[in-house]
This record gives structure tokens, sequence and C-alpha cells, in this order.
């Protein structure tokens, strides 16, 4: 009798199957924890959005910090934050900007606390110069932003003459007014000692000077030189019977006094009893 064993019925090595079972339950586990680590990331995304929905995130109180000049509600109205709202909902850009835009602020950073808190830190702006406004004054930063209109001209600030601002807070000023803005904030300690009033004249920048007289400072060119002129001449001239003291030519500065008596006989000594 003949045996056929044919290819298909050949016997398979126990060696490789074992090694084939081996290879299918590890590609079943790595499926395995694929889903499931899939499964746990849905769930907490699922669950962190929910909470972030749920009051447990909602804003419960927001302070302003850094305030003096500014009204804190007009500037946590102006962030558009409100109490109740979700924390993560928050639009950090907007509000800061929306802030910034507040009359007296510089500069705003918003912070937000998971305990529901929210902390809007404002740098506030510095007036150096009141304009008159109609019958009123406005206050002006360096920048030539109005800060405030208000009755009076605050005590500290230099009386200011033939130029008006709009009286607008936020608003810039005129060229005009911007060149009081900056001669004001360029005044060394000695010049801004000597003077007592700004006023604008055809567009000249005159000083009135407490020592009497004034100093004509033409217009903005060369501001500093002038008044480096200005406060060498304040300190080293003798200002008896001063009349001007023209700097629009800062390199040659020059004095005029006046009198109102004859010349004396003395050398000199032209002009006395002023």
């Amino acid at each position: 009798m003949t045996t056929v064993t044919s290819r298909r019925g050949r016997g398979v090595d126990p060696r490789m199957q074992a090694r084939r079972a081996s290879v299918a339950r590890r590609e079943g586990l790595r499926r395995l924890w694929l889903v499931a680590g899939l499964t746990l990331v849905a769930s907490l995304a699922i669950g962190a959005i929910g909470v972030a929905k749920s009051s447990w995130l909602d804003i419960e109180a927001v302070a302003v910090t850094g305030a003096q000049r500014a009204d804190p509600q007009q500037i946590v109205t102006a962030s558009g934050i409100e109490i109740g709202e979700p924390l993560v909902e928050i639009d950090l850009g907007r509000a800061t900007g929306a802030v910034e835009r507040v009359p007296w602020v510089a500069e705003a950073t918003i912070d937000r606390a998971w305990n529901g808190s929210v902390t809007i830190v404002v740098v506030e702006r510095v007036g150096i110069v009141a304009i008159p406004s109609g019958t009123r004054h406005v206050v002006i930063d360096r920048t030539g932003q109005q800060l405030e209109l208000v009755p009076e001209r605050p005590p500290g600030f230099l009386p200011v003459s033939g130029v008006e601002a709009s009286g607008v807070p936020g608003q810039l000023v005129t060229d005009e007014a911007m060149s009081v803005v900056a001669l004001v904030d360029g005044l060394t300690p000695a010049v801004a000692e000597a003077t007592r009033a700004i006023a604008v004249a055809d567009g000249q920048l005159v000083l009135e000077l407490t020592v009497g007289g004034r100093a004509n400072l033409g217009d903005l060119r060369d501001i500093d030189d002038k008044l480096a002129a200005l406060e060498t001449i304040l300190v080293r001239v003798d200002l008896a019977c001063l009349d001007v003291i023209d700097v629009r030519v800062p390199a040659a500065p020059t004095v005029r006094r006046t009198a109102t008596t004859a010349p004396s006989e003395e050398p000199g000594d032209d002009l006395v009893g002023c």
C-alpha cells in the first residue's frame, strides 16, 4: 500500500505555532491599551469641558489695583469682564486693550486665578500740564493725551495762555497745544523754578519769568539747546531791569533790559533805577 502526503497536509512545527500565538496576543494587548488610552483622554477632555462650563470656574470677584486717578469701576466696565462669566472664556488680549483705552491708563495687566478671582493691574499716566478748555482746564500727559477735564487749574501746574484744548479725555491735543506739552516736559529744574507762566503768542513760546520780564523761545526747534542757553543766562547773568531774554538762536542769545531813569555816569552801568 502506497501512502501519499501532500504539501498542504504536511505538519506545522509546534514552535512556529507558539510564536504566532504569542505575537497575536501582544497585538491584541496593544490594541486594547490603545483603545483604553483614547477612551481615558476623551473622558478627561469631556470632564474638563464640563468643569470649565460649570459654576466651579465662574468669575467670583474682579479687583483693580494701581488706580489712583482712574475710576476702578470704569476700568472694570471697560474690560468687559463680568461676575458669573466662565473664567476660561475671558479674552485677555481684548480686555487688556480695552482697559488701556481708559484715558488715565498707560498700561494694564490682567491676571486670573482658578479660585475665580480676576485682578486688573494698571499703571497710570502722569499729568504734566493743564491747558485751558473754555472756562475749565484739561490735564494732559507728556504724550499729549487729554486725561481729565477739571473746573480749575490743579495746584502745582504752570498757568498757560494763548492756546486751548478740546477737553475730551482720551483725545490728543493739537500741534500748537502739543508744543506747550513738549516745552513743559523739557523744562530743566532751574528754568522751571524761574518760570511763573507759559504763553503762546503768534506761534512763539514765551516764558513769563519770576524775576520779571520774559524769555522768548520761538518754536520747538532746538528746544533743548534753547532751554540750556536760557538756564545759563538765568544762572550767570545779572537779571536786574530784565525785559526780554531772546534765545530763539540758542548759539547767540540776547538780553534786553528796561530803565525808567537816566543812565548812570559810571562806566559799564548803562541802565539804572528800573
